[in-house]
């Protein structure tokens, strides 16, 4: 007999290379993944610590870790989290590393403070600003990027599916769990 998990976890997405890579460059597909990548073990406590912090709230979420290099290495998402949680939150993970802010920071940088509505432009992904070429940014609250002791961004976590501005809330609060790890 086997216990159900509370929580789907996908854990080590690859990106699929593509022909014609330059020569004397190592192709994504096979290179190592960054040094300053956490650990499994540490990046599934803190992505635990989120959904249980979100739970107490009453929400299901979906929690994501991304490394430097902008890869997925952990998503869980929790029993009654709607799908889309989970793209959202590659996205939220996605600009806290590319940015080096949070998510609602980006946002408010771009002239989306807290509380205002996302944009919807037509033809493109709910959250993209209007002018902003690369698909994968969003204007919502919930990434945050991890940072090094030399303030180095290391990656990026995110919280999705909390309603009332409350996915950075339960972000920080698996972050606290793992805080001796790194320094955000």
């Amino acid at each position: 007999m086997h216990r159900l998990l509370p929580s789907l976890l996908v854990v080590g997405f690859v990106g699929v290379g593509t022909a014609g890579e330059p020569a004397g460059t190592v192709p994504d597909r096979l290179r190592p993944p960054p040094a300053d990548e956490l650990p499994l073990d540490v990046a599934l406590d803190w992505a635990q610590a989120s959904l249980a912090a979100c739970k107490s709230l009453g929400y299901p979420v979906t929690a994501t870790y991304m490394n430097s290099y902008r890869e997925i290495k952990v998503v869980v998402r929790a029993d009654g989290a709607r799908g889309s949680t989970a793209d959202t939150g590659r996205r939220k993970a996605y600009t806290a590393a590319v940015t080096g802010m949070s998510s609602e920071e980006y946002a408010t940088s771009m002239g989306y403070p807290p509380g205002s509505s996302a944009p919807q432009l037509p033809g493109k992904p709910i959250g993209l600003p209007p002018g902003v070429n690369d698909e994968n940014m969003i204007v919502v609250e919930g990434g945050l990027p991890l940072k090094n002791a030399a303030g180095k961004v290391i990656g990026a976590v995110s919280v999705s599916g909390a309603l009332e501005h409350k996915d950075h809330v339960c972000a920080q609060e698996g972050l606290k769990k793992i805080q001796s790890s790194f320094t955000r």
